[in-house]
């Protein structure tokens, strides 16, 4: 046989022996980690305490919304009447037109107004003629104090006949009395207009008026001159200030109107349409907790389990005060600095002492420790 014959048998039985060699080595390094995780169940084991798994949190402070249906609004609605009476003569403004206050709706005919007018201006040239020399006379001791007054009395009556068609004569002019948006025209040119009739219909949008209802427990957190946001359909989000709310609740619903005025100086958003309501109410502290870690006492109340200084479970009574944007729910209640209990909260109770440890990562491999 040769000498590579012989070497090759050599080599074969020197790897075999390697193998079953870091085979027999890994099973020692396994045996040491079981042996140490055993070692370390029995000493939380011989203790006689619980384990749980705690996160350390600390509270954030948030501005509380409340959040109701609501739906945008005129500032206000005025119905315009005529004044006088006559034939509509002329058309200043179309419907869905944006006016500024003094602007033209429609002017009616004058009729015998400028006549009567004059005769009216002529009287009282004619009473203060009258008036002037009862006057002189009565310096000349020639009339009496009683003339003097009725003399007085006819001038003034003659003045107001004036002012009164000269009202009239102003009337004939139906103008818009603030800045608003003409929604409805009635009447027509050539159409006979009696006072009282109505002639059009008057949309004030700025401020937009967004109105919702709060319940009473709601209210009590809420002010006038407090900030708020409507959010339309489409997503528009539209900042405001509440300008009002109803002293007194709605006896089928016993909720509370409240009204968010936002600028509108463009007429750009409508009335009518609808919109979630968000009012900003008081500053709370808040913890972000899932809903999964939360927990029921006996009667019923929501709470969570905390673990204090000296490792005893502690039970507090929480509000949810909201939600957050990833899910969990903003939980007010607790101290600002808490240990929650995250796992096994459901195997302990309130006052009970346990052992709490912490979950933290470490090259990719999870390890628990104690929690000091």
């Amino acid at each position: 046989m040769s000498n590579s014959g012989k070497k090759l048998p050599l080599m074969l039985a020197a790897g075999i022996t390697l193998a079953v060699g870091l085979w027999m080595a890994s099973g020692l390094f396994s045996d040491g980690e079981s042996a140490a995780t055993e070692t370390a169940a029995e000493t939380t084991a011989s203790s006689g305490l619980q384990q749980v798994r705690i996160e350390q949190l600390n509270a954030t402070a948030i501005t509380r919304e409340i959040v109701v249906s609501g739906r945008t609004e005129p500032n206000r609605v005025l119905e315009l009447r005529a004044e006088a009476e006559g034939t509509v003569e002329r058309l200043g403004s179309e419907r869905g037109e944006t006016l500024k206050a003094g602007s033209i709706i429609a002017r009616l005919d004058m009729r015998d107004r400028n006549a009567r007018l004059s005769e009216a201006e002529a009287l009282v040239a004619q009473r203060e003629l009258e008036y002037t020399g009862i006057q002189n006379l009565h310096e000349k001791q020639f009339t009496t104090d009683v003339q003097i007054a009725e003399a007085r009395a006819r001038l003034e009556s003659a003045k107001a006949a004036a002012e009164r068609i000269k009202l009239e004569i102003s009337n004939t002019t139906i103008t818009t009395p603030y800045d608003a948006v003409l929604q409805e025209r009635s009447i027509e040119i050539g159409d006979f207009v009696r006072i009282g009739d109505s002639v059009a219909e008057l949309v004030d949008l700025d401020p937009l008026i967004v109105t919702g209802e709060v319940n009473e427990r709601e209210v009590a957190d809420m002010i006038v001159g407090g900030k708020g946001v409507a959010v339309l359909v489409d997503g528009t989000r539209l900042e405001g200030v509440v300008r009002y709310l109803a002293p007194k609740a709605e006896d089928s619903t016993r909720t509370f109107q409240v009204e968010l005025a936002i600028p509108n100086p463009d007429h750009s958003i409508r009335a009518g349409m609808t919109a979630e309501l968000r009012l900003f109410a008081d500053t709370v502290r808040v913890h972000q907790i899932s809903a999964a870690l939360l927990s029921l006492a006996d009667d019923g109340t929501v709470g969570a389990k905390v673990v204090d200084n000296s490792d005893v479970v502690r039970f507090y009574p929480v509000e949810i005060v909201g939600s957050s944007a990833e899910g969990q729910q903003q939980v007010s209640g607790l101290p600002d600095a808490i240990r929650l209990i995250t796992v096994g909260q459901g195997f302990v109770t309130d006052g009970q002492k346990v052992m709490p440890v912490s979950q933290s990562a470490s090259e990719g491999a999870t390890t628990y420790e104690r929690a000091d």
